[in-house]
């Protein structure tokens, strides 16, 4: 029954990234515009952090009756990241192409942001500890 179950989640992993493949190519040569790009996925990884981030603080200044207030600012920052990525799908596609490769791009993207940016910090860390553990070079011979 594992196997089975390893099988249709590889199976629908495949379908979907063929689907976004073909989707890309589709928009890329109909419109000239892909949305899935690098820039993309930065943008909605700042977008998502910065929703992230500004719920954390929000809750934090709840709990402890502070100011919750620039925990919403970040939040409404976030927001308008994810909104401005809209915006310009739009304007770069037709509104039917934009909102329904948006929304596939966002909720792909964010989910992908959730695995990455952890990943990223420890591999920041990572890069850190080596940086600190690295021996001097001395040039000998010049």
């Amino acid at each position: 029954m594992l196997v089975i179950k390893l099988i249709v989640i590889a199976a629908a992993i495949a379908a979907l990234v063929l689907g976004i493949t073909k989707f890309n190519q589709h928009c890329t040569a109909k419109f000239g515009h892909a949305f899935f790009t690098k820039t993309a996925f930065y943008i909605t990884a700042a977008a998502l952090g910065l929703l992230a981030i500004g719920n954390m603080w929000r809750h934090s200044a709840i709990q402890s009756h502070g100011d919750a207030l620039n925990g919403v600012v970040l939040m409404v920052l976030g927001a308008l990241l994810a909104c401005w990525l809209v915006y310009v799908n739009i304007r770069r596609t037709d509104a039917m192409y934009g909102i329904g490769g948006s929304v596939a791009q966002l909720g792909l993207f964010s989910v992908l942001a959730w695995v990455w940016l952890p990943l990223m910090v420890l591999a920041l860390i990572g890069q850190f500890l080596l940086l600190m553990t690295a021996k001097p070079v001395y040039v000998v011979n010049r």
